[in-house]
């Protein structure tokens, strides 16, 4: 008995394109009967001579529409040397092509790099674009889109240019923090064991309002206020703004901490900043969780692919997305609490009255402060109707806590910042006004001590054996790659001269040399940890590949080898002593912690 032309389509789409598999097997059967294709049986030969006048220097086709099928083929066929990524926007339309065609040879193909189908895919095809293509890269639509959806194309090509914008972005800050987030990630993991995460606190606190303050300058006047509010609102400090909290006396129910820097130890440097209850997400730094007295509960964030590695977690189990500014984890910690209405207070997002901080933050130097604001370039439009100075960065966590006040449309946000810049879908409204409103609403004074104590439990003994284990297979495996890179060198060294005057025996040596990196890249664990602590030479490599793979000329081919792939193997090695030293002492903190926990089990028994 043969396999029908859907399972033999479903078969390869569970093998190269899962994500498609899991969307379309969605889609009932009576919702098929509705689209139609446009696509000729015909080869088009007006189209593929457009397409020919879009084909830049690079190696990458984005191409908008699927239909049959038969128009990716002839793209296949015309140009070997490219990679398609192929976006279809209408997930009924695939659906009905996989169900009356067979299309396994095409969706087999290895240069149909990359498939997405429908609009929730949008971004996962921009994330594969984003870290394949260089400079260059050619937008093309099948004929029914650019007949029908001009408008939405360019709507889509300019998504994908905020996208990639966004994206290098995201690869330079990584790049910038990579070794602090790596070992923040890996001397965190002992902490994350024993531990709540804030997704056990979900929704705890339903219907409360929260004030996530912020160190703004605007929080002067505004801090008596807070003493009077915190009766009835659960008050969470973002970041810096716990010294400013403590030093006038008000001990916020949450501390959130999310940056990475060893600035922060100046930041928490007094006791009584220390024994407020903690949120430190897994990038923060490590030393804060470690001197922290009173309780505490964490975040894996979604973009700690190290820690979900070795805890054995999707992102879809987590809550907390990196934003540009740890006000916007504090945030979403309030909203997986549960909160209703969310006040931002002291988040002034700019220099009024060419101040950076409010009183009692105290961790910058004065002069460093007084040059950023002097410089500051850019003007704001302030909640009085004025212009504030604002730089850069400003405006990108301005943009950043937009875009999440849009991704969180139950709560109601109140900017409460009287001097501060205007966010939109936050009105201001003053602390005052805030008061009165919220004077009949009640918090308690420990409310998130006392549940964090409440909800503590029995520690998992397996998983702590099983993050343990991990750590030293990894570390052992190290070593194993440390062999694997010399002996790629080795074939390497050889392989240009050979190219040029044995091409049989230099074309075996690539062979090998592919199959050999295959092996080191395709560990389990070496994604998640090498992208950690050297994202851009990896992005770097990813954007060459198409390069390597679809060269055929053999002298060619062995060049970039010897060049790219040479140049990722040096730096992987230089980072592997480096790693070592972190994955043992974060086997060794999971020791300490496992034992001093043990012996406390030993004294209460």
């Amino acid at each position: 008995m043969t396999l029908s032309q859907l399972q033999l389509n479903h078969t390869i789409l569970e093998q190269r394109f899962p994500h498609v598999i899991t969307k379309i097997k969605k889609i009932s059967d009576n919702e098929l009967s509705t689209p139609l294709f446009n696509e000729l049986f015909e080869r088009d030969t007006a189209w593929l001579n457009a397409v020919e006048g879009v084909i830049g220097n690079g190696k990458i086709l984005f191409v908008y529409g699927f239909e049959r099928g038969l128009s990716i083929a002839d793209l296949l066929e015309l140009y070997p040397n490219h990679w398609l990524f192929v976006y279809e926007p209408d997930e009924q339309l695939f659906q009905k092509a996989v169900t009356e065609y067979d299309l396994s040879l095409l969706l087999g193909h290895p240069n149909l790099y990359w498939l997405s189908v429908g609009e929730s895919q949008l971004n996962m095809m921009f994330h594969m674009l984003s870290s394949y293509m260089m400079e260059d890269l050619a937008f093309v639509a099948l004929r029914k889109y650019l007949s029908d959806d001009m408008s939405t194309l360019r709507e889509v090509k300019e998504k994908f240019k905020e996208y990639r914008q966004s994206f290098l972005v995201d690869k330079y800050t990584e790049n910038r923090f990579r070794q602090e987030w790596t070992q923040n990630f890996l001397y965190h993991l002992s902490d994350v064991l024993y531990t709540l995460s804030i997704e056990r606190l979900f929704h705890a606190f339903e219907g409360a309002t929260a004030v996530i303050v912020s160190s703004g300058p605007s929080l002067q006047e505004d801090i008596e206020w807070l003493k009077k509010l915190r009766p009835h609102v659960l008050i969470i400090s973002a970041g810096s703004s716990i010294q400013a909290l403590i030093k006038h006396g008000i001990q916020p129910h949450l501390a959130v901490i999310m940056d990475g820097h060893p600035v922060n130890k100046k930041i928490f440097a007094s006791s009584a900043t220390r024994e407020q209850p903690l949120l430190f997400t897994s990038s923060s730094y490590y030393e804060i969780s470690d001197q922290n007295c009173a309780e505490k509960i964490h975040s894996i964030m979604k973009s700690d692919a190290v820690s979900q590695y070795f805890f054995g977690l999707s992102k879809k189990e987590l809550f907390i997305s990196p934003t540009e500014t740890v006000a916007g984890t504090a945030i979403q910690a309030a909203a997986c609490l549960g909160a209703k209405r969310i006040i931002l207070a002291g988040q002034d997002l700019s220099f009024p009255n060419n101040k950076f901080y409010t009183d009692g933050i105290e961790h910058f130097a004065a002069e460093t402060i007084d040059k950023k604001v002097q410089e500051a370039p850019k003007k704001v439009l302030n909640v009085k109707g004025t212009y504030n100075t604002t730089d850069e960065s400003f405006s990108l966590m301005k943009e950043g806590l937009e875009k999440l006040i849009i991704a969180l449309p139950r709560i109601e946000f109140v900017n409460s910042t009287r001097n501060g810049a205007v966010i939109e879908g936050a009105p201001f409204k003053l602390m005052e006004e805030i008061y009165k409103w919220l004077a009949s609403e009640s918090v308690d004074p420990d409310a998130i001590a006392d549940l964090i104590n409440k909800k503590n439990i029995a520690v998992d003994m397996n998983k702590v054996q099983d993050v343990r284990d991990k750590l030293r297979a990894t570390l052992e495996d190290l070593s194993n790659v440390r062999s694997e890179i010399a002996a790629i060198h080795k074939l390497m060294n050889k392989l240009r001269e050979f190219s040029r005057t044995k091409p049989a025996k230099a074309q075996s040596m690539v062979e090998s040399i592919e199959q050999m990196w295959g092996l080191i890249a395709n560990r389990e664990w070496f994604s998640p940890i090498f992208e950690s602590i050297m994202p851009i030479e990896i992005a770097r490599f990813d954007q060459v590949l198409p390069f390597i793979v679809t060269e055929h000329q053999l002298t060619r081919k062995s060049d970039l080898i010897y060049e790219h792939l040479g140049k990722m193997l040096q730096d992987i090695t230089a980072q592997i002593p480096i790693l070592e030293e972190m994955l043992l002492e974060s086997i060794q903190r999971v020791d300490r912690r496992s034992n001093s926990d043990a012996l406390t089990q030993k004294s209460i028994n």
